[in-house]
């Protein structure tokens, strides 16, 4: 008898969707006056799982997509690419205006508010994430940072 109820714990165990190791939250893409080749997204990265790295990323409407980040050099924010975002176990981290990135460039088509960009983030540990992103209007959302790249 033991055997039975030992064989349909772990059926059931088997069974129960596995807790994904890196979600997200806050994701947006911000919407671009037509014309301007290039966008951002901003989303927050839970990782519940051991430390790892955000490495990479690839859009649907961008014929690259990269990291950034924003540093203030000689008294003027400038932007840079960076290789990797550190997501340590167990935590959280933000890419958000005025910060880590990431950069839609090359965009293929303009994105528009109310629309879904089509992302796959990839992670250093080999995980890779498909997202869908919603498209927002950041000036009437109160966001008057300009992102041109």
């Amino acid at each position: 008898m033991k055997f039975k109820q030992l064989f349909t714990c772990c059926a059931l165990l088997a069974a129960a969707p596995a807790m994904a190791a890196i979600t997200l939250s806050d994701a947006k893409v911000r919407e671009m006056p037509p014309g301007v080749p290039n966008t951002a997204a901003y989303l927050t990265l839970h990782n519940h799982d051991a430390a790892t790295a955000l490495t990479g990323a690839s859009c649907d409407i961008a014929g690259k997509t990269e990291i950034h980040t924003m540093l203030t050099e000689n008294g003027m924010m400038k932007m840079r690419r960076i290789e990797r975002i550190e997501l340590p176990a167990g935590q959280s981290v933000t890419l958000a205006e005025g910060g880590d990135h990431l950069m839609l460039l090359q965009l293929t088509q303009q994105p528009l508010a109310g629309q879904q960009v089509n992302c796959t983030l990839t992670f250093a540990n080999g995980d890779k994430v498909d997202v869908s992103l919603p498209v927002v209007d950041m000036k009437s959302a109160g966001h008057e940072h300009h992102h041109h790249h």
